[in-house]
């Protein structure tokens, strides 16, 4: 019996100390410094960065922060989508989330023209 105790004790303890590492690593942000973006559509932004073009999906939880969009934003009505806010050639800093075959923005950040 006790030995049966020192064999099982071990087991969900190391099991329960991985999951932590395991969720973070799917979790990690991701960033893309000094894109430019190439298209974009109310659910799909692409980006060219280090000659590398880069779709990602965009929705209602991506951020969107720069120099005047706040003042776009009002003029909106507060609730702008990100094609009033954003134009094709703007340079950009995109911080993304890989989910499987998926990328998506969390944040896009409008760099100084």
């Amino acid at each position: 019996m006790n030995r049966l105790i020192r064999f099982a004790m071990p087991v969900p303890t190391v099991c329960f100390l991985a999951l932590p590492a395991m969720a973070s690593a799917a979790g990690k942000n991701k960033v893309l410094t000094g894109a430019t973006i190439k298209s974009l559509t109310g659910t799909m932004l692409t980006v060219t960065a280090d000659g590398k073009d880069t779709a990602l999906t965009v929705d209602a939880k991506t951020n969107v922060i720069g120099k005047g969009l706040g003042t776009k934003a009002r003029a909106k009505g507060g609730k702008a989508a990100i094609t009033d806010l954003l134009n094709v050639g703007d340079r950009v800093k995109v911080t993304y989330q890989e989910s499987g075959t998926t990328m998506r923005a969390s944040k896009v950040e409008l760099l100084a023209k």
